[in-house]
């Protein structure tokens, strides 16, 4: 009988992180499912081997997984799909019906990517806000079944997707005046992403958001102290891991925060510094809105 190194692997990070069997495959698979993967008795199909690695911190990409043709069609679409929501591009529904039929049925794992990849299209081509929030809610669902924001703090490990529909919940929440109940979630995940030992990559991708939203929706309840902490914190991560997608907003926000505070002359040099990161990025768009938010809101041209 083969026997599996990958299951030494997730066994190994799972005792050293203290993390008991329960924990880690808590809607991913049984406890029983994962102890034939821990002994080699079982190779975990890609999605379940996935949220395994992630929910330990662990990169997916150097370990060898054999993937059927149907899972190695479905994990290119995901790419793609992947690919156009960074984007924001939402023509992707052809390549969604495509990931749907491929092969035999979806196990819910990849029933939950469908169902959140399907919420952003609905979002992001109509306003249909609430049944969209009803989408990302079932789409957590599927591997949280308990989920709420009275739960959420006991979720103890956590799927790079599972975080992002956290956060897109989070962003409809706030958009239907749940504001309350988006910042708490917000605050949940910026206090899990920065207590767990989180893949580096994948928090890239969504801790300086996180902070950016939140020095947002403190700004506006006044808390400009917060606000201006906030940016700092994901300034400083930007620089140190060469992230620039959020870098200019996040300066932004840091002027914003200290001209509320009174310290306008402290604030000028990083709206000149936001700005002309915009520009450097070619996105004069933006640059030319934050200079006409400037002059609006403080009577200064940059």
């Amino acid at each position: 009988m083969a026997k599996y190194t990958i299951g030494t692997i997730i066994y190994e990070n799972r005792v050293r992180r203290k993390i008991t069997q329960e924990e880690l495959s808590y809607g991913v698979c049984t406890p029983a499912t994962l102890s034939k993967i821990e002994n080699g008795i079982q190779m975990p199909r890609r999605k379940i081997f996935e949220a395994l690695m992630q929910r330990l911190g662990l990169q997916t990409q150097y370990y060898f997984v054999p993937l059927s043709s149907e899972e190695m069609e479905r994990s290119n679409l995901e790419y793609r799909i992947t690919r156009k929501l960074s984007l924001e591009e939402y023509d992707y529904a052809g390549l969604l019906e495509q990931y749907k039929r491929c092969g035999a049925g979806m196990d819910h794992m990849e029933k939950q990517f469908y169902q959140y990849a399907s919420a952003l299209l609905l979002l992001g081509a109509s306003d249909k806000l609430e049944r969209g929030t009803e989408l990302l809610l079932e789409a957590i669902h599927y591997t949280i079944p308990d989920f709420s924001m009275e739960t959420m703090h006991k979720c103890t490990s956590l799927t790079f997707l599972e975080i992002t529909i956290i956060n897109n919940i989070a962003i409809n929440y706030r958009k239907l005046g749940r504001r309350e109940e988006a910042k708490q979630m917000l605050l949940f995940l910026k206090e899990y992403l920065e207590s767990k030992d989180i893949d580096l990559e994948e928090k890239a991708k969504i801790y300086p958001m996180i902070l950016f939203n939140l020095s947002n929706w403190v700004g506006v309840e006044g808390r400009n102290e917060l606000a201006y902490e906030l940016c700092t914190t994901g300034i400083d991560f930007c620089i140190t891991h060469g992230k620039l997608t959020l870098f200019p907003m996040l300066i932004f926000n840091k002027g914003y925060s200290l001209a509320k505070m009174n310290r306008l002359d402290e604030a000028i040099p990083y709206f000149h510094q936001a700005c002309t990161i915009f520009e450097a990025l070619k996105d004069n768009e933006r640059a030319k809105l934050c200079r006409k938010e400037i002059l609006d809101s403080f009577s200064v041209k940059v």
